[in-house]
């Protein structure tokens, strides 16, 4: 099959954009990407889809969220971390089995229909795992474990662990610093490297975070409280990233979550390491966690990706939603648009170890491929007019497969 379009973005370092694009594709794969009178000419008898009016480019790669969450944001929003946590957990005591399922029905719908074609999902109730085969997206499967008492048995590594397919891995999500004792940390190591999985984690989110782990008071005392969890059992360490340096796992397979309370000292520990970082700006602003300095982690080699985190914490599953915002916070540090599309295309491949598949468009990578409406407005700067315009898809591909087909005709 070939596809054209008025404009093909491919996110790669060299000739980064084509006016008047089209690739091929095979079984799945890229075979050639250029001037759309060329390819067409040079690889005849391929069905053409013609997208006119429209933009090219990579999926997008949507870092973290947690899919089986419903839309809950306006009905737990709080002055303080602590308190959204809180209201998250007293929230959750209402839902049923049925409206995790319903959420994540929905939310896979968003992503196919905003342009996310790999997803990074914490899977807490075992529900997004067989909706997101069905769907037909890439998805990383992190399966969610809190567990603080020392005393508390270890799931059996094979209830976590899935056949991986081509299109979907499963890795380990033990929660946070504060909500995972050092013991299961050390377990959940080995079965990683056993097994070779990709681990994910919420890291340095929070001032509260930190202050519980330099042994001060700190407002996750009551969720210590409610839970039952002896404040002993808090670990112990100037930041959550030399705690998880100091145990072995801040290493190139563990996704660190949010790092807004990453300090200088922290950013070399993490460069030093390549442990991938996933920045969920919105998420951030509505929890009050803060803001994560980007601009220092960019600077510093680290690889940052985006996400959306959940509808818990955020107004849409949107990564178009969470790219403007990015650009809006960030803009002011020197960060471009074309930096920031970056980020929701290659750079968040590369954290999930999936760049030489995906990413870019361009020769030997799978077709994960999304069109958007070319911006009614022209500055010059197609990636600063498409984080402006771009609101939805006209057609979602992943793998070659057509997921949101509209508004194309094929000759």
């Amino acid at each position: 099959m070939i596809i054209t379009g008025t404009k093909l973005i491919t996110a790669k370092p060299r000739n980064p954009q084509i006016d008047n694009g089209a690739l091929v594709f095979h079984q799945g794969t890229i075979l050639d990407v250029g001037l759309s009178g060329k390819i067409i000419r040079k690889y005849p008898g391929h069905r053409i889809i013609r997208l006119e009016n429209s933009v090219l480019l990579p999926g997008l790669v949507n870092l973290h969220t947690h899919l089986e969450l419903p839309p809950l944001l306006d009905l737990i929003r709080a002055r303080t971390y602590p308190d959204w946590v809180i209201n998250l957990i007293n929230a959750k005591r209402e839902l049923e089995t049925s409206d995790y399922t319903l959420a994540a029905k929905q939310n896979i719908r968003t992503l196919i229909y905003t342009g996310t074609t790999t997803v990074a999902e914490i899977c807490t109730h075992q529900i997004s795992p067989m909706l997101l085969k069905r769907s037909g997206l890439r998805a990383m499967i992190f399966h969610e474990i809190i567990s603080m008492n020392p005393e508390m048995p270890f799931p059996r590594p094979s209830s976590l662990i899935s056949r991986p397919s081509s299109l979907m891995q499963h890795g380990i999500s033990p929660h946070a610093p504060h909500t995972v004792s050092e013991q299961v940390l050390k377990r959940i190591k080995e079965i990683a490297s056993q097994n070779k999985l990709r681990l994910c984690m919420h890291v340095a989110e929070s001032k509260d975070e930190v202050r519980l782990l330099q042994g001060k008071k700190s407002g996750f005392d009551r969720l210590y409280d409610a839970a039952n969890w002896d404040k002993a059992w808090a670990p112990s360490a100037d930041s959550p990233f030399e705690y998880l340096h100091h145990i072995g796992l801040l290493k190139p397979n563990l996704l660190a979550v949010h790092a807004v309370q990453a300090t200088n000292e922290d950013i070399n520990l993490i460069h030093t390491s390549r442990a991938p970082i996933a920045h969920c700006p919105r998420s951030n602003k509505e929890t009050s966690v803060g803001r994560m300095d980007l601009k220092k982690f960019l600077d510093a080699g680290i690889t940052v990706g985006l996400g959306t985190d959940s509808l818990a914490s955020s107004p849409s599953l949107s990564m178009w939603d969470e790219m403007r915002y990015a650009y809006q916070i960030h803009r002011r540090d020197g960060v471009t648009p074309k930096d920031i599309l970056s980020l929701a295309t290659i750079v968040g491949a590369k954290a999930l170890g999936l760049d030489k598949e995906i990413g870019t468009l361009e020769r030997g990578k799978r077709a994960d491929i999304i069109a958007v409406p070319l911006p009614k407005k022209n500055t010059g700067d197609i990636y600063s007019d498409l984080l402006r315009e771009t609101k939805s898809c006209i057609m979602t591909m992943v793998n070659g497969k057509m997921l949101y087909p509209d508004n194309s005709r094929e000759k």
